[in-house]
């Protein structure tokens, strides 16, 4: 948590004082733009909760802590990359699907050794 502690913030469920659940959230600020000074924006990162503590509304209350945090933190929006499996929990958690996200992925590191 202390070599992220500049740019994510820690989120963390616990049950008789034990660990049963984590989350990151990144924030980042954006160069000004459209009139505004301060664009900062949110990106969920590592949602976890142990398997054994699935479905009991511990992975929906660290995202109801992150968005509060976004909200209180005036983000302009809160972006998630998910796996398949996830997709309908953060639909069900606010999160829509949007059409302008584009993404450029760098070669795996053995192709682009390969080519040196």
């Amino acid at each position: 948590m202390a070599t992220h502690a500049q740019t994510h913030l820690p989120f963390v469920a616990e049950i008789d004082g034990h660990v049963v659940g984590c989350a990151w959230l990144f924030v980042a600020q954006r160069v000004p733009g459209g009139g505004a000074m301060d664009r900062r924006f949110g990106d969920v990162q590592s949602v976890m909760v142990r398997e054994e503590f699935r479905r009991q509304g511990i992975g929906a209350a660290l995202m109801a802590a992150i968005l509060a945090e976004a909200r209180d933190r005036r983000l302009l929006h809160v972006t998630v990359h998910s796996g398949r499996r996830a997709v309908d929990f953060y639909l069900r958690n606010g999160f829509t699907r949007h059409r302008q996200i584009l993404i450029w992925e760098s070669a795996p590191l053995d192709a682009m050794m390969s080519h040196a």
